[in-house]
């Protein structure tokens, strides 16, 4: 996902494999990534997530079944939803309405929550099967 905030442009993206989310900044070409400092409620990352508002970091873990979010220096770790979440793979955050939205695979659903997890209840659960993927058009509100 690509990030514009007052002071740089940025692309994260999560690495399952290595259980981490990488921050590439933008602005030098060949700048090299770098591995965020968040190292606890973090396993197998699937999608990552900014809200440029609070400057937050957003991901959803396969591994631990779990939808998190943390400022990307590691601080302040929060899980959002874990009560009933199988295999969380989409993640799209509303930095404008205040709300996160979140796949589950398992459950064959579209789940939403205010952005500290309060709130929570189900958006789709008919009709869907394997929803992997989510996206907003935040200018289309």
């Amino acid at each position: 996902m690509f990030y514009k905030t007052s002071s740089d442009k940025f692309l994260l993206f999560a690495e399952g494999d290595t259980g981490e989310i990488y921050k590439v900044p933008l602005e030098v070409p060949e700048t090299p990534c770098y591995p965020l400092g968040i190292n606890k409620n973090i396993s197998r990352p699937v999608a990552v997530d900014y809200d440029p508002v609070e400057g937050k970091i957003y991901w959803t873990d396969v591994t631990l079944k779990l939808v998190a979010r943390a400022f990307p220096n590691g601080s302040s770790v929060e899980v959002i939803a874990h009560s009933n979440v199988i295999t969380p793979e989409g993640l799209a955050v509303d930095y404008i309405g205040r709300n996160i939205y979140w796949t589950d695979e398992a459950n064959n659903r579209i789940e939403v929550a205010r952005l500290d997890g309060s709130s929570r209840r189900s958006l789709i659960t008919r009709d869907i099967e394997k929803p992997r993927a989510i996206l907003l058009n935040i200018r289309e509100r």
